[in-house]
C-alpha cells in the first residue's frame, strides 16, 4: 500500500477542528515516550519504542507543565527528606573561610586565584601522600 500518512493525518487533524502542528509524528512519539517514562523505567520504554536512552534524552523526553506544577506544589515540599534539611542547615558551620587579600599577610602567598577567588586546592584540603 502506498499511502501518504502525513497528508492523511493532517486532513484528520483539520477535520477535527484543530491546527496542524509541525513534525506531527515526531511530536506524537515524543509525547508518548514522555508519558510512558512517568510509569515505566526508561530502558523499558526505549526498548518498546525502539530507540536508545541517549536518543530519548536528546530528542524525545519533554518537560511538561505538570512537572513544573508538581515541583512547585506544597506536596513536594512536604515530602522532602528531613535529614536533607538538617544537613543543609548545619553544613555552613564547618566551612573554611577564605582570607581577604587586603587583610592577608603579604609574606604568605595567597591560597586563591586573585581574579576568581578559587582556592587552589579545591574544595577539599590537600592530602599528603596521595
Amino acid at each position: 500500500m502506498n499511502a501518504n500518512l502525513r497528508t492523511t493525518f493532517e486532513k484528520i487533524v483539520k477535520r477535527a477542528g484543530l491546527t496542524v502542528w509541525p513534525r506531527l509524528f515526531h511530536n506524537l512519539r515524543s509525547s508518548r515516550q514522555t508519558e510512558l517514562a512517568e510509569s515505566f523505567p526508561s530502558h523499558v520504554v526505549c526498548d518498546w519504542l525502539g530507540n536508545s536512552e541517549d536518543i530519548a534524552r536528546k530528542h524525545y523526553f519533554q518537560t511538561t507543565d505538570d512537572h513544573f506544577a508538581r515541583a512547585a506544589s506544597d506536596d513536594s515540599k512536604a515530602k522532602q527528606n528531613p535529614k536533607q534539611s538538617a544537613a543543609v542547615s548545619t553544613r555552613g558551620a564547618s566551612r573554611p573561610k577564605l582570607t581577604n587579600p587586603e587583610n592577608a599577610d603579604k609574606s604568605e602567598a595567597p591560597r586563591y586565584c586573585s581574579q576568581r577567588k578559587v582556592v587552589r586546592e579545591g574544595f577539599e584540603p590537600p592530602t599528603k601522600g596521595l
